[in-house]
């Protein structure tokens, strides 16, 4: 992309992300609704002023990894673990009941390919982190029981899409499972949950310990950026979304980190505070730009708008979204905990995306499926935030 495209469209998806998320948040709506509003108001469906474009694309990867970042910050560990069964079987029930339903209906409605009928399902078990947990911020709800649960299954539904997302390449490309392989890489992507916290944490002490006396110089926010772009990378080379590298320096930064070696070191809060504090204006910066690309990414225009077809892709979408709500039913006790969990897992988002991404490149899905998958993502990703906005109504953020 040339220069001056790309900062005239960097200033017209700021700009209208603002104030569409403004407005929306105005009257009580989730800001993320707008500023996906916003996008498709640019983008090819209707004005066409911005295009997808792989530039813009990275900058949106960045958007989400920090907003990971940022919530890792304010994420307790001890918390998340309490909430680690739960949260596996949200988790397990929002890939298996989407592949069973959404993968029978394709095989029944769209496709004679048992093959691209299953590569369908997989594509809408996908959860939306950034999406949902922004609302649940944005309501006072993200670190309360049921945020964790979310959190959590968000997380497992993210490790598990990349999974799948493998296993099906392999798959595709060689024309069988290679099991070794998939073992790898599930070995691997734990190994890296389990061990960046800490590593993370032990890079900030020396980092506190390197910083100059009287250094002026934004040392604290350079060392962040630092972290979190590391930390990414490493995901991305361990085989997990680089968001979770975000996630990881976040609760190295929390203050409810907890290790078996906190008893030996002082808690570096001041120093950590000031990090986090340095870089929520990047996050608020870059956040929205994820957003607003995700509108951007959707070409309404392609769709067919007959009724048989415009019928077909309402009930896909329904289904997509009940087989969700569905996962909720086991985050505990009461409606109202089981409604918010199960809207929170509704957004298919960027996870979702990447999946119809790679099917079409690797002509799994035609156009015309890429279109109807990336349609039902993004129906998926405007319902979610305002179910989960009107679930939790009145809900006080203390109760379990």
């Amino acid at each position: 992309m040339a220069v001056d495209l790309f900062v005239i469209s960097l200033c017209l998806i700021l700009f209208f992300g603002k104030l569409f998320g403004s407005i929306f948040a105005r009257f009580g709506l989730p800001a993320v609704v707008g500023e996906i509003l916003a996008g498709l108001l640019l983008g090819p469906t209707l004005l066409n002023l911005v295009t997808p474009d792989p530039t813009l694309a990275i900058m949106a990867e960045l958007g989400v990894i920090l907003l990971l970042f940022s919530i890792g910050c304010e994420t307790s560990i001890k918390r998340l673990y309490q909430a680690g069964g739960r949260a596996v079987c949200v988790a397990s029930l929002g890939i298996i009941i989407p592949i069973l339903v959404v993968g029978l209906s394709s095989a029944y409605y769209l496709t004679d390919s048992n093959f691209t009928a299953l590569y369908l399902g997989c594509a809408l078990t996908a959860t939306s982190i950034g999406i949902s947990l922004r609302v649940l911020a944005q309501a006072g709800h993200a670190q309360t029981p049921v945020g964790n649960i979310i959190l959590g299954a968000a997380v497992i539904d993210d490790i598990a899409g990349v999974i799948l997302l493998s296993v099906l390449f392999n798959f595709a490309t060689q024309g069988s499972l290679d099991l070794a392989s998939t073992l790898l890489l599930i070995a691997k992507v734990l190994l890296f949950l389990f061990l960046t916290p800490p590593l993370a944490r032990g890079l900030l002490y020396i980092a506190r310990a390197l910083k100059p006396i009287a250094d002026k110089s934004g040392y604290e926010v350079i060392i962040t950026m630092v972290l979190i772009c590391l930390f990414a990378w490493l995901a991305h080379l361990f085989g997990a979304p680089a968001l979770l590298g975000g996630f990881a320096v976040g609760m190295a930064l929390s203050r409810q980190f907890i290790s078996p070696f906190n008893r030996y070191l002082v808690n570096p809060f001041t120093f950590t505070h000031k990090m986090e504090l340095s870089t929520k204006a990047i996050v608020d910066l870059f956040a929205p730009i994820f957003f607003v690309y995700v509108g951007i990414s959707l070409d309404l225009s392609q769709l067919d708008y007959s009724f048989g077809g415009v019928m077909l892709l309402v009930w896909l979408s329904l289904l997509a979204i009940i087989s969700k709500l569905a996962a909720g039913w086991v985050a505990g006790e009461g409606w109202q905990n089981k409604l918010v969990v199960g809207s929170a897992m509704v957004p298919r988002g960027e996870v979702g995306l990447v999946f119809a991404e790679l099917g079409r490149k690797m002509e799994i899905i035609d156009s015309k499926l890429f279109t109807e998958l990336v349609v039902i993502i993004a129906i998926t990703t405007l319902v979610g935030p305002l179910l989960l906005k009107w679930s939790l109504k009145n809900k006080d953020p203390h109760q379990s």
